[in-house]
C-alpha cells in the first residue's frame, strides 16, 4: 500500500513538472512572438525608406532588391564618412588674407651696425706686449668676458673640405689668429675698440625733427661688433611707442640717418665696406639673417609695409608655439642653434664657437686651429644637411614683420656737396670722393598704413563635423536626427525584449532544477 502511494506521488510530481515546463515554453514562445511583432512593426514604419520597403514588399524579388539597395547605400555611406573622418583628423587649415586699415602705425625698431667689428688703429692692442695706456678703456671691471662667432663667417675662411691656395690659406691664418686674440678680450674692450655711436651715426631725425642719439640702445653682434638700436623695445627708461607712432606715409613721416662707416679704419679681414640695417619688432635683432646692406656713396630708401602671420598650434600642421622672451630660447633661430650645439657636443665633444645668446660658457669650445675639430664640425653640418635633424623647433604662432623694398641713388650729388661754392677745385672733388667712400644716407618710411594679415583657420569646426555626417546619412540612407533616435529606440526595445526573455528562461530553468 505504501509503495502504491509513493508511486502515485512520484507520478504527480513528474506530471506537474511537465506542465510547468510546457507553460514555460509557451511563455517563451509568446515572448519571441512579442519581440518579432514589435520589431516587425518598427521596421514596417521605419523612417529609413529601404528598411520599410523590405517589410512591406510582398514579392521575394522585391524584398531582395530592397535589401541589395540598403546594403549598397550602407557601404557608400560608410565609405564617404570614413574618407571625411580621415581628412578631418589630419586637421587641415585654410589661410585667410585680410587688409587692416590703420589710422596710425607704431614705428619699428631699427638696428644699425658697421660691417667692420673693430677699428684698425686698435689692432696692435691684440698683441701681448701692447701699450696698456693706449689700449686701456678705464672701465674693464664693468663687463664680463666670453663671446662667440657666427658659423657662416668661419666657413668662409676655414673648411675641412676646401682646397686653399696660398692667398686663401694666408687669409684663413689671419682670420684664425685675429679671432683667437679677439675672443679673449672682455666685452668692454670689444665695445671700446669698435665703431662708436657718435662716429657711426652722424645725424638722425624722425618725422622731420632731430632725434637724440643718446636714446639709441647698445647691442653687440659677434660678426659686426657694436650695433645701436633706434626705438629699442627693451629700453626701460622711457616708453616711446606712443611718441614714435606715425599717422602718414612718405619720407617726412619716417626715419632719416646719415652714417659714417669710417672705411679707413677697416681691418684686412673685413672684405665688405658699408653698414648693416635691421628692421624688427623683436628684442633680438639678427643682422646676419635679416639685415640690409648699406653701400657708402648712396642714398637708400627702405619702404615698409607691416605684415602679420598668425598660425595655429597643435594638432594643426605647423604645430606652432609661443616662444618666451624670458627664456634662453627666444625664437626659432635660437632653438635651431641650440639643437645644433647639442649635436656638436655629442659628435665632437665640443661646441661650435658661434652662438652668443645661449648659455654654453661652461662647455668646451672647439679649437679653431685644430683640423680634427673643424672637420668634425663640418661633418656634423653636412650630415644634418642630408639626413635632417630631430630638432623640435616649430614656427612661432605670431610673426610680426615688415615687408621691405629698397631703392638707391648716388649721394651726395656734386651740386649738393659744393652748394654755395663758386670755384670747385680738384681737391674739392677729392673731398667729395672721400666723403662718398665713407658716408651713406638712409630713409626708412611706410608706403602705406595698411596691414596685411595672413591667418590660419581650421577647415572644419565641430559644428561642420556634425553637418557633414548628417549630410552623408541623409543622402545615402535618408536619415535625420529624428530617425537616429528612432533607430536607437528600436535597438533599445530589441535589447530589452531579449534581456527579459533570457531572464525568464534562466529563472524558469533554475527553478525546475531546484524541484528535481
Amino acid at each position: 500500500m505504501k509503495l502504491l502511494d509513493h508511486l502515485c506521488k512520484t507520478n504527480n510530481i513528474h506530471t506537474k513538472t511537465q506542465v510547468d515546463d510546457f507553460n514555460a515554453i509557451q511563455r517563451n514562445v509568446k515572448n519571441e512572438k512579442l519581440v518579432n511583432s514589435t520589431l516587425k512593426s518598427k521596421f514596417k514604419n521605419s523612417s529609413i525608406f529601404a528598411v520599410s520597403q523590405i517589410d512591406r514588399s510582398e514579392k521575394l524579388y522585391a524584398k531582395l532588391l530592397w535589401m541589395l539597395t540598403l546594403s549598397l547605400t550602407l557601404v557608400g555611406c560608410c565609405y564617404y564618412i570614413y574618407r571625411f573622418m580621415d581628412l578631418y583628423f589630419t586637421y587641415p587649415i585654410k589661410v585667410t588674407l585680410n587688409i587692416e586699415v590703420q589710422s596710425s602705425v607704431n614705428f619699428p625698431s631699427v638696428t644699425v651696425c658697421n660691417m667692420n667689428r673693430m677699428k684698425s688703429k686698435y689692432e696692435p692692442c691684440l698683441a701681448s706686449d701692447a701699450d696698456f695706456r693706449k689700449c686701456s678703456t678705464g672701465r674693464e671691471h664693468q663687463f664680463g668676458s666670453g663671446f662667440t662667432f657666427k658659423l657662416p663667417e668661419r666657413r668662409n675662411f676655414q673648411s675641412c673640405y676646401s682646397q686653399l691656395n696660398g692667398k686663401r690659406q694666408k687669409d684663413a691664418d689671419n682670420f684664425t689668429e685675429f679671432f683667437e686674440k679677439y675672443s679673449e678680450l672682455k666685452q668692454v674692450k670689444r665695445r671700446f675698440y669698435g665703431h662708436q655711436l657718435k662716429d657711426l651715426i652722424q645725424s638722425c631725425s624722425f618725422r622731420g625733427k632731430p632725434y637724440d642719439k643718446d636714446q639709441f640702445s647698445y647691442f653687440f653682434n659677434a660678426r659686426y661688433g657694436n650695433c645701436f638700436t633706434f626705438n629699442s623695445c627693451d629700453d626701460d627708461s622711457y616708453d616711446p611707442k606712443e611718441e614714435l607712432a606715425v599717422t602718414s606715409t612718405g619720407r617726412e613721416s619716417g626715419l632719416e640717418l646719415i652714417l659714417n662707416v669710417e672705411h679707413e679704419q677697416y681691418l684686412p679681414i673685413s672684405h665688405t665696406i658699408g653698414g648693416r640695417i635691421v628692421i624688427h619688432n623683436s628684442l633680438n635683432p639678427d643682422p646676419e639673417g635679416s639685415g640690409i646692406s648699406i653701400i657708402p656713396g648712396y642714398e637708400t630708401d627702405i619702404l615698409l609695409q607691416q605684415t602679420s602671420i598668425l598660425r595655429l598650434p597643435a594638432p594643426y600642421k605647423d604645430e606652432c608655439v609661443f616662444y618666451n622672451d624670458d627664456s634662453s630660447i627666444k625664437n626659432q633661430a635660437a632653438c635651431i642653434e641650440s639643437c645644433l650645439q647639442d649635436y656638436n657636443l655629442v659628435k665632437c665633444g665640443c661646441i661650435e664657437p658661434e652662438f652668443q645668446d645661449l648659455e654654453y660658457n661652461d662647455l668646451k669650445k672647439c679649437d679653431m686651429k685644430s683640423s680634427t675639430d673643424m672637420c668634425c664640425l663640418d661633418g656634423v653640418l653636412n650630415y644634418l644637411a642630408i639626413h635632417g635633424t630631430n630638432c623640435s623647433c616649430p614656427l612661432p604662432c605670431v610673426t610680426e614683420k615688415f615687408t621691405e623694398h629698397t631703392t638707391m641713388a648716388t649721394w651726395p650729388s656734386g651740386a649738393y656737396f659744393f652748394r654755395g661754392g663758386s670755384n670747385v677745385t680738384n681737391k674739392d672733388w677729392d673731398s667729395l670722393k672721400s666723403y662718398r667712400a665713407s658716408h651713406a644716407k638712409i630713409n626708412i618710411f611706410f608706403t602705406t598704413l595698411e596691414k596685411i594679415v595672413y591667418e590660419q583657420k581650421p577647415c572644419f569646426h565641430e559644428s561642420e563635423l556634425l553637418s557633414h555626417l548628417g549630410g552623408e546619412l541623409g543622402l545615402w540612407l535618408g536619415l535625420s536626427i529624428v530617425a537616429v533616435f528612432e533607430l536607437l529606440e528600436v535597438l533599445f526595445c530589441f535589447a530589452n525584449c531579449v534581456y527579459v526573455t533570457a531572464s525568464k528562461t534562466f529563472f524558469t530553468n533554475a527553478h525546475a532544477k531546484d524541484r528535481l
